[in-house]
């Protein structure tokens, strides 16, 4: 009885020290609609890099339980990294849209640099006490393998569909697809729906939005509803596969990840002239990444600390 009184008061404290990260939630859940515009980078990465990965699976099923008293905290965490993933995705889409177009090279490795570099930050925060599953994480690894494969695979339909019931259930549909997996980390919500044939599509509404066309903002509030879905039951899933086999199921999450950042480099579209200063950059930029990822630790180990005086 007193083991079940310490466990609730530690989750009752994981969720509220995030009051005392606001930084962390709102900036972090930016970088996870970032991640979410680029096909192949994955939002549930951002997420573990910026420490909230767990915060953010238990608070979705803490939302739901019958008896809790911080759902208040959990509702707020929610809306702070949703929030910042809102803001991530509608002011950056042109961004991202310009430096791929003109630096795709550079800011793939950018991404994959953030990655990789997390990669050991991970292992030591999330593999503490756990036994390392060799089987589970090839397990992950090949899953992403496949996933490029079948996106290379499948030409991408980028055609509207016409504007009727059965459209909206499908927008419902592959929200929930998309949100199922923006959040899982090492799977790019964004490449599933590239093998879908539906990325194009969602790409050219969320453009529009800042134009403030109608059939753009209606189809991606169907679409929203089915994110939000996709979230909520996947939320409560992995919840189950970390509470009950938490050292598989980091490790089928670090071949997600590590697969995934081996991958992007394929996913460059745009051909270039490997030159000294384009080799020059695309390292620099690399580096750049992880310099990223060093002072993002840092930052959340002070934030931690103080959280806990």
């Amino acid at each position: 009885m007193k083991k079940k009184k310490v466990k609730k008061i530690k989750k009752q404290k994981k969720i509220r020290s995030n009051k005392k990260i606001d930084f962390n939630s709102i900036f972090g859940g930016m970088f996870v609609g970032i991640a979410n515009i680029i096909p192949g980078v994955s939002g549930g990465t951002m997420l573990v890099i910026f420490n909230l990965f767990d915060r953010l699976m238990y608070a979705i099923s803490d939302i739901f339980k019958r008896k809790t008293d911080t759902r208040k905290e959990s509702i707020m965490l929610l809306i702070k990294v949703l929030l910042g993933a809102g803001i991530g995705i509608i002011l950056f889409a042109k961004i991202l849209g310009f430096t791929l177009e003109h630096l795709e090279a550079e800011t793939i490795f950018w991404f994959m640099g953030l990655i990789l570099f997390s990669v050991p930050i991970i292992i030591k925060t999330e593999m503490k006490g756990e036994k390392f599953s060799l089987f589970a994480f090839l397990i992950g690894f090949l899953f992403i393998i496949g996933l490029q494969y079948l996106r290379t695979k499948n030409p991408n339909a980028s055609n509207v569909d016409t504007m009727n019931i059965m459209y909206f259930i499908s927008l419902i549909i592959y929200g929930m697809i998309g949100g199922a997996t923006m959040i899982f980390p090492g799977v790019s919500g964004s490449m599933v729906l590239l093998v879908l044939g539906k990325y194009e599509m969602i790409r050219s509404y969320i453009d529009k939005l800042t134009s403030f066309d109608k059939e753009a903002f209606i189809s991606l509030s169907f679409f929203a509803i089915g994110i939000i879905l996709g979230i909520i039951l996947s939320a409560k899933l992995t919840s189950f596969l970390l509470k009950k086999y938490k050292g598989k199921t980091v490790s089928v999450i670090l071949g997600f990840i590590i697969a995934s950042a081996l991958i992007l480099p394929f996913n460059i579209e745009n051909s270039f002239e490997l030159t000294t200063f384009k080799i020059c950059s695309i390292i620099t930029s690399f580096i750049l990444g992880g310099i990223i990822i060093y002072y993002i630790n840092r930052l959340q180990i002070r934030n931690e600390k103080k959280a806990l005086n």
